[in-house]
């Protein structure tokens, strides 16, 4: 990722209360504060005059002025500038400008949330669970479509639900070990929020890919931050719902990796699944070759090399 002052502000994990109170003001909209004083950003984030002074100089600026002049130079390159809504009177330049500009900020701001740990986490526990729900609900529901689709086609069981009484019959079988992941571009979804409870108290992990600031994040076990929040009045929801599939992809490419080996011997059976759902002509030899057991099985061996998970549910 790219070494800019947002990145590094995003990626110090040593900052202390004030300072991490200015980050998150900062990270969340960097375009507001080129417009405030180092008294409105103290009182805004809530801390003091000082404080905004040291954070300026932990990274890189001899002052508040400076450092607004490196953040607006940022702004201005990578387009984090606040994208206008589409509104009566636009062009169809303007529409497509401005559907276009507000997929950039939100590829950046993920880009810039990002938590390479959390992230790493996340790949892992999915890796490593017994059964994968997807729960999802309104705008969002595409993505969990998009996400149970992508892990078929790679061999992995995985089920989604949107109703509230179809996700109550789903959880409340759950046991340890089991995974939820909860899309939300909102992360305020009554019946996700509910779910939430429900989903701890049979112990199972919940993960929420939602924004950091949620009613969702609050209660997730790990959470991958999407895009700011939402405002549910207008289609800023476009925005997060890109992010939240950028996130989703970074899930599906890290679990890949992680079980390719045990995922290996289904690859035939998923082509030849594909190659029937479509208009695809099958040659009368084209059969799936049967699948080998390893007599191998799979623990880690004293004095060779830590391989990958290599099991199968």
């Amino acid at each position: 990722m790219a070494s800019n002052i947002l990145d590094r502000i995003a990626n110090e994990t040593e900052l202390t209360k004030s300072e991490r109170k200015l980050a998150s003001i900062i990270l969340k909209n960097p375009a507001s504060v080129i417009n405030e004083n180092i008294a409105q950003l103290a009182k805004r984030a809530g801390v003091s005059e000082p404080s905004v002074f040291r954070f300026c100089k932990r990274f890189g600026a001899e002052g508040f002025p400076a450092f607004k002049l490196v953040l607006s130079s940022l702004v201005s390159s990578q387009n984090l500038k606040k994208i206008e809504s589409v509104k009566q009177g636009d062009t169809v330049g303007d529409i497509a400008s401005k559907v276009i500009d507000g997929a950039k900020v939100s590829v950046s701001a993920t880009e810039r949330n990002v938590d390479e740990a959390m992230l790493a986490r996340v790949i892992d526990v999915v890796s490593q669970s017994h059964r994968i729900v997807v729960i999802s609900q309104g705008l969002s529901s595409f993505i969990a479509v998009d996400f149970v689709n992508r892990m078929l086609n790679l061999g992995f069981a995985c089920e989604s639900y949107t109703d509230r009484n179809s996700m109550l019959l789903a959880l409340s079988t759950l046991r340890l070990g089991d995974v939820v992941i909860a899309f939300s571009s909102t992360g305020c979804n009554r019946d996700i929020l509910d779910m939430a409870d429900l989903i701890k108290a049979n112990s199972a992990c919940l993960i929420g890919v939602c924004p950091d600031d949620s009613k969702l994040s609050e209660k997730a076990d790990l959470i991958l931050k999407s895009s700011d929040s939402v405002d549910i009045t207008n289609d800023s929801v476009f925005s997060n719902r890109l992010s939240l599939l950028l996130l989703s992809q970074m899930i599906i490419g890290g679990v890949m990796l992680r079980r390719g080996i045990a995922i290996s011997d289904l690859k035939d059976k998923v082509v030849y699944a594909r190659k029937k759902a479509y208009a695809y002509e099958i040659a009368p030899d084209d059969d799936i070759p049967p699948v080998q057991e390893d007599e191998d099985d799979g623990s880690i061996k004293p004095g060779a090399p830590i391989t990958t998970l290599d099991w199968r549910y």
